[in-house]
């Protein structure tokens, strides 16, 4: 590769095959573009990188570039001209064994990221033409931008392009040359104008920052990155952003810390300088933050791994970071660790860190080029495989408790179960209520995944769970307890029934209340016929005290059931007609009528939807069912059904009556002899609704004579 300075030409030796491997194919997202500059101005001891960019934004349109720029500015040593081609245009060159450039910067000292000479080529990725403007080397005297004599850093300006780089030709690139090439510019530094751009997006000001970040990891002395938005005007306050550190909320009590003496690599008979931290501070016993590799050294790792205070949010967080010399070299979630450790749901979601394994690239490089990935299957590579794998393991053991902790603060916060349960259990009576109640509201958000605590209508459910079963829960307790007192123990025996008559008067009140508002929500339905009648129906069937609290289903009666079942027996080989009563199991089928029990007998109930009017041939039905029961029920072998049930009569719900001749005079009988209830759909949800709530009534009366005692 040669120069004639003279001509102020500047030549690129470069195979088309590497631009394209190493630029277009690799570096697709703006973010891990811009990262691969800022990295070479951290080399060049830069203290302030400036990103021009039009934030949240495509860079082209469908048809094409749609005339943004990017541009990157640094005030780091820059380049003169005489430099550009050996140090700049030679790519693939090693800067580390460079003697002239060195393993650390010459100003601030720095480990210099770069090592290949290729990160130059990753605009490439996103764009058609870079645009190069340096100034660098010793205070020289010269002509400036504007033509007149001037002071200070000589400049080289030049203009790569792509296409041209690409042409299918084997002779040498030679760049277009800028019109300040050769000048004199009174500070030193680098100016990178990306052009002529692919249809990329710029991620908004936050997530550019964040991703920026992430990927170049170092926290340094005389060191900023800021962001300009230039679709927003100059002064506007959000048009402007530095690039801070990438933050990760921690979980408490989870972080797991690798510290050492800040060597590279050491000899094994010296690992212990290096430190494993528990979440406690204390040295971990047995693990080491690094291994010992078959060639004697021991390869040493800082940083720290824990879990994240919330599940991820997005793939930046996802994982371990690993950087070497402070630049993401990969990120892996698991360390390509397989299913089935314990705690292995915990860190799917919810293992981060940040690793520090400098050594990478030291001698056979382990780093992927587009520094997605380490090369595993490298020998080395599998050893640092199996320490993270064992560090993902150790983490999923110590965590478990914290984790649990942490997610039952959450659910607490989210359902604000602490001021909901005082308020349903005020006062001191109330305590062991409170008490109960918290606990199993505790237990159920210790199963809670993070995911599901953000569904606040799932939180609430288990919140009101908690509510109902707190007071059944303590009745139980304190019953149990009270059996097991000893006899001369009264006063503790008083005071345990006291909890539990609270209880209790708390458990019914609750489902009385629950049940009132059920009843006032089918009321709404009185006036569509369509909805009310399967409602009610289903009501009944599921839950008789829905329309009277003295109904209970077929199934919670034995004696009940037994006669349902020899009913319809005796109804089939009587009438010849299979009759159909109600069958809490059978919810396809629908029922001829219900058959419930009530302290004082036994009743049939026949529901009819609202406005309808029964006719005669429905009457005759029910008699038939009226006449069947009769005999039923005076049947020699029945005495022991009629000494249960006393008696056994009608509950029609229908709103009109319009029967006539002998139906309705049978009717009438009926009903004066108490055989047969008549009630308006109106009428039998406002009875039912004023049953419960006298009842709910007296519990809150009950409720505060406890208090009160």
């Amino acid at each position: 590769m040669g120069v004639d300075m003279a001509a102020g030409q500047y030549v690129m030796t470069i195979s088309r095959m590497t631009v394209d491997k190493l630029g277009v194919k690799l570096y697709d997202r703006v973010s891990a573009v811009i990262a691969e500059l800022v990295a070479n101005a951290y080399d060049a001891d830069a203290e302030n990188v400036t990103i021009e960019a039009p934030m949240g934004t495509y860079l082209a349109t469908t048809r094409g570039d749609a005339g943004y720029k990017i541009i990157v500015t640094d005030d780091g040593v820059g380049m003169e001209p005489d430099v550009v081609n050996p140090f700049y245009l030679k790519v693939g060159g090693e800067r580390r064994k460079d003697p002239r450039r060195g393993n650390v910067s010459a100003k601030h000292g720095r480990r210099v990221m770069g090592r290949k000479g290729v990160g130059k080529l990753a605009p490439f990725g996103i764009c058609n033409t870079i645009e190069v403007l340096t100034a660098g080397g010793d205070i020289v005297d010269g002509i400036g931008p504007d033509g007149s004599p001037a002071r200070g850093y000589r400049a080289a300006h030049f203009i790569m392009k792509r296409s041209e780089i690409m042409a299918d030709h084997e002779e040498d690139y030679r760049p277009d040359i800028g019109n300040l090439d050769q000048r004199v510019l009174p500070q030193h530094g680098t100016k990178l104008i990306l052009s002529d751009f692919i249809r990329r997006m710029v991620p908004e000001m936050t997530t550019f920052s964040r991703q920026l970040s992430q990927r170049f990891g170092v926290a340094a002395a005389s060191w900023s990155v800021n962001l300009v938005d230039t679709e927003k005007a100059v002064g506007t306050p959000s048009r402007e952003a530095a690039v801070g550190a990438f933050d990760i909320d921690t979980m408490p009590n989870t972080k797991v810390t690798f510290r050492g003496d800040g060597t590279e690599a050491t000899a094994a008979n010296e690992m212990s300088k290096w430190q494993a931290l528990g979440p406690d501070g204390e040295v971990l016993p047995g693990f080491n933050p690094g291994f010992v590799h078959s060639d004697g050294r021991f390869y040493p790792i800082t940083g720290w791994v824990a879990y994240a205070k919330e599940s991820y949010r997005d793939e930046l967080m996802a994982g371990v970071r690993i950087y070497c010399r402070g630049k993401i070299a990969a990120q892996t979630p698991l360390f390509n660790l397989r299913s089935g450790f314990t705690g292995e749901y915990q860190v799917r979601s919810y293992l981060v860190g940040e690793l520090e394994a400098d050594w990478l690239d030291e001698g056979e490089d382990l780093i992927q080029t587009d520094r997605r990935d380490i090369l595993w299957s490298d020998d080395l590579g599998q050893r640092f495989e199996e320490w993270g794998q064992n560090v993902v393991k150790l983490l999923g053991t110590l965590s478990r408790e914290p984790l649990k902790k942490q997610v039952t603060a959450d659910f607490m916060r989210a359902g604000n179960v602490l001021e909901r349960v005082q308020q349903q259990f005020p006062g001191d009576e109330w305590k062991p209520i409170r008490e109960t109640t918290l606990r199993i509201a505790k237990m159920m958000g210790e199963r809670l995944r993070q995911g599901e605590i953000e569904d606040q209508e799932h939180v609430d459910a288990l919140v009101q769970l908690s509510l109902m079963l707190g007071p059944h829960v303590t009745l139980d307790d304190t019953l149990r307890e009270a059996a097991d007192a000893e006899e001369g123990a009264v006063g503790v025996l008083a005071s345990i029934l006291r909890t539990a008559r609270v209880a209790e008067l708390s458990s019914y009140g609750m489902i009385a209340e629950k049940r009132v508002q059920v009843i006032e929500k089918i009321m709404h339905l009185k006036d569509d016929p369509a909805k009310l009648e399967q409602a009610l129906q289903d009501s009944i069937e599921e839950a008789p005290w829905l329309i009277n609290p003295q109904w209970s289903p077929i199934t919670s009666n034995q004696s009940l059931s037994t006669l349902k079942t020899e009913f319809e027996k005796f109804f089939k080989k009587e009438t010849g007609h299979k009759i159909e009563l109600n069958n809490f199991d059978q919810k396809d089928k629908r029922p001829d009528f219900i058959l419930s029990s009530q302290d004082y007998g036994l009743q049939i109930i026949e529901i009819k939807r609202g406005g309808h009017s029964i006719t005669n041939k429905e009457w005759d039905r029910i008699q038939v069912y009226i006449d069947a029961m009769d005999k039923f029920l005076n049947l020699p072998g029945h005495k022991e059904f009629l000494d249960i049930f006393k008696r056994f009569f009608v509950t029609l719900v229908c709103d009109g009556i319009g029967l006539t001749g002998a139906q309705k005079k049978a009717f009438d009988s009926y009903c004066k002899d108490n055989a047969v209830e008549h009630i308006t759909w109106t009428n039998f949800l406002r009875r039912t609704q004023h049953m419960h709530k006298e009842f709910l009534e007296e519990a809150n009366r009950q409720k505060k004579l406890a208090l009160m005692s």
